[in-house]
């Protein structure tokens, strides 16, 4: 059945979704390929956040006297870390710069470890606080 005379014709679809639909098409590759980046960032801090030698070395660092003196307490790790964690089976290195904070101050622990026989060895683990040339070692006994 026609429309009455003088009724103007129905416009089409795309003519009256327009102004949803392109800022849509162009939004969504933008936001997948952000999405993407972001879960390939945070699987990789997850990563190496959840590895021996960076729990290993957070926990050195709260409980080390020296470390409490100079940043205060808590000392909490920041979100960013570098560095990289390798294990094949029993054997892996690791080599990480952990950014770590407290009310007073804040530092870096630099770690550097093998794993051999399933056990991890640490040739180097000590904390630079911000703004000193002194290192705290934090490997202890």
């Amino acid at each position: 059945m026609p429309p009455p005379p003088g009724t103007p014709p129905r416009r089409g679809w795309f003519a009256r979704n327009w102004k949803w639909f392109i800022p849509l098409v162009v939004l969504l590759p933008i936001i997948v390929c952000c999405g993407g980046i972001t879960a390939i960032v945070g699987g990789v801090f997850g990563v190496i956040k959840s590895s021996e030698p960076y729990k290993h070395a957070v926990a050195q660092a709260q409980s080390n006297p020296q470390v409490t003196a100079a940043l205060g307490t808590p000392v909490e790790p920041t979100f960013f870390v570098g560095g990289t964690v390798n294990v094949n089976n029993d054997a892996g290195n690791a080599e990480l710069v952990i950014p770590i904070k407290g009310p007073k101050g804040a530092g870096t622990v630099f770690v550097t470890a093998t794993k051999s026989a399933g056990v991890w060895t640490y040739q180097r683990l000590e904390l630079q606080p911000t703004g000193s040339a002194q290192r705290i070692d934090l490997k202890g006994p």
